[in-house]
């Protein structure tokens, strides 16, 4: 009889088999004990000889070595398993996330259904303020508003959550988020001592249905925002008889710093203010920024004079 001791990871178990047992019969024991299967297995003594699974262990362990111990290197099964299984999950949520990126990010989100279908899912007020009910009001009211209606259901938009904005986003007035996955409007003036007013926060919400169609503040964004605007106040039913060219749809208004563009799947926020005029630039485009960037401000004191 031999006695010996196998070790595999810190773990270490005794053994006592007979001389003629072979090493294919230990590699089996081994297998039951520690998982590793046969094919799997590396046994490891200075001397021994593992080789050949009918070599018997009177010959693959050498009988100086009274008290053998055995090293086992080798991958127990349900590891492995674990691996492939972990492997699977990843290369499935690789998959996922690619068309993912295909279906939300890299296209418009439009309705599947009847004319119904358009419009706004969920609406989230921030719940940290008392008057959150007001909030809430407002989003609805926007979703309501039958010029946005009329905008929503041209355009077959569809936006999965209409949500506040928190105030201490002093850079931005809003943003869209994966083509319109979320929307979030800042609804409440720097102050915090009121609501901005309800049409200034209306052609933030044309900005960013903007964004739905197109990422960048380019020419194209620029068009569709224009046409938004415009059509908000056309399309709106119940006021017919408003002269359509008045400052109640001009989008360059908030045309600066709006938001930085739209945020894509990662969700980092692309914050922007205004650009600022060097002192001395007589720069045609600079001066031209500056003065949208006066506009804007003035836009902004008259929104918080409202409230």
């Amino acid at each position: 009889m031999r006695s010996f001791s196998i070790s595999h990871k810190g773990e270490a178990k005794e053994f006592i088999l007979d001389e003629t047992a072979t090493v294919g019969e230990l590699r089996a024991i081994v297998a039951d004990a520690f998982g590793v299967e046969p094919q799997n297995q590396r046994l490891l003594l200075k001397g021994g000889n593992f080789t050949h699974d009918s070599t018997m262990l009177g010959n693959a362990i050498p009988t100086e070595n009274s008290s053998a111990r055995i090293v086992l290197m080798g991958t127990a099964t349900r590891d492995i398993e674990k691996f492939k299984a972990s492997t699977a999950r990843r290369v499935e949520g690789q998959a996922n996330r690619h068309k993912y990126m295909a279906t939300v990010s890299r296209t418009p989100r439009t309705a599947q259904g009847g004319e119904n279908s358009y419009g706004f899912l969920g609406f989230e007020p921030l719940a940290e303020f008392a008057d959150k009910a007001r909030a809430l009001a407002m989003l609805h009211k926007l979703a309501a508003d039958e010029g946005v209606k009329q905008v929503m259901k041209k355009h077959e938009y569809v936006v999965g959550t209409l949500r506040e904005l928190h105030p201490a986003e002093k850079t931005i007035l809003g943003y869209n988020r994966n083509r319109g996955q979320v929307i979030a409007l800042r609804l409440r003036t720097d102050s915090l001592d009121g609501f901005r007013d309800y049409g200034e926060v209306r052609r933030v919400l044309m900005h960013e249905l903007a964004h739905i169609v197109w990422d960048e503040h380019d020419v194209n964004f620029r068009t569709l925002n224009s046409q938004l605007c415009r059509e908000v106040v056309e399309l709106d039913w119940t006021r017919r008889g408003r002269t359509v060219g008045s400052a109640s749809y001009a989008p360059e208004l908030l045309d600066v710093g709006v938001d930085g563009g739209a945020l894509g799947a990662t969700g980092f926020v692309l914050g922007g203010e205004a650009p600022q005029l060097p002192p001395g630039d007589t720069d045609q485009p600079a001066v031209t920024n500056r003065r949208r960037e006066l506009v804007y401000k003035a836009a902004q004191k008259r929104m918080d004079k409202k409230t």
